[in-house]
């Protein structure tokens, strides 16, 4: 049976993110690679990890990706200057670093490209995966796009998901937390890796093997 794999967020660790999939999760070109979002930002080498990721589709990887708010930052960057200064603030400046321009529309199209046909969500049988989580106040959850991306929610509602558990990124907590809610409604895939140096018990880039519910685990070392 093919391996699903689900990868938490990233945010430039490079190194980390060859150093999980290489060593330690090991795919075949018959699994299936999902990215939560938040590829970029804070982190050294935001372009290396999307040339990355978009180098396994070449080679013939099964992957698919998540917008991430960060993601979707860098886009709304480009409408304006006030959303470009904000971005600046939250990650941008490290990423517009790593691709060697000033502002974000100066990145090269086949990268901005990839930025736009990110998904806002992916439902699997048991299971959906987004970014931040779902707005359950909303009649239908999976049309507030906003509360996809920037959602904290720790509670969910069965009822509007047709039975099925979140898989999430977003917020970063310690690698304990993350196996407890394993067996929880809301199960947390990011580890932190970015904050490797600044908060205790997190700077884990995580990935977690859906049919055995098997976590990897790959500590920063980009950082």
């Amino acid at each position: 049976m093919p391996k699903k794999f689900i990868i938490g967020d990233i945010h430039g660790c490079y190194l980390t993110l060859v150093a999980l999939i290489e060593e330690e999760m090991k795919p075949s070109k018959s699994d299936i690679i999902y990215f939560l979002g938040d590829y970029i930002g804070k982190g050294p080498d935001s372009k290396k990890v999307v040339k990355y990721i978009m180098s396994l589709k070449k080679d013939g990887y099964n992957v698919r990706c998540l917008m991430g708010n960060h993601e979707k930052m860098l886009l709304d960057s480009m409408l304006s200057d006030r959303q470009h200064y904000k971005w600046l603030w939250n990650g941008g400046s490290e990423c517009l670093r790593s691709f060697n321009v000033y502002r974000a529309n100066e990145i090269k199209k086949k990268y901005i490209k990839f930025f736009e046909e990110l998904e806002y969500y992916i439902e699997l049988d048991e299971f959906i995966l987004v970014h931040g989580g779902l707005n359950f106040n909303a009649a239908n959850p999976l049309t507030d796009r906003k509360s996809m991306l920037w959602s904290r929610n720790q509670h969910i509602d069965k009822n509007k998901t047709n039975g099925k558990r979140l898989i999430v990124g977003h917020t970063p907590v310690k690698f304990k937390k993350i196996k407890r809610t394993l067996n929880e409604d809301i199960i947390m895939l990011d580890g932190g890796c970015v904050y490797s140096k600044v908060k205790e018990k997190q700077g884990n880039l995580v990935a977690l093997e859906l049919n055995d519910m098997k976590l990897y685990r790959k500590y920063n070392i980009d950082m």
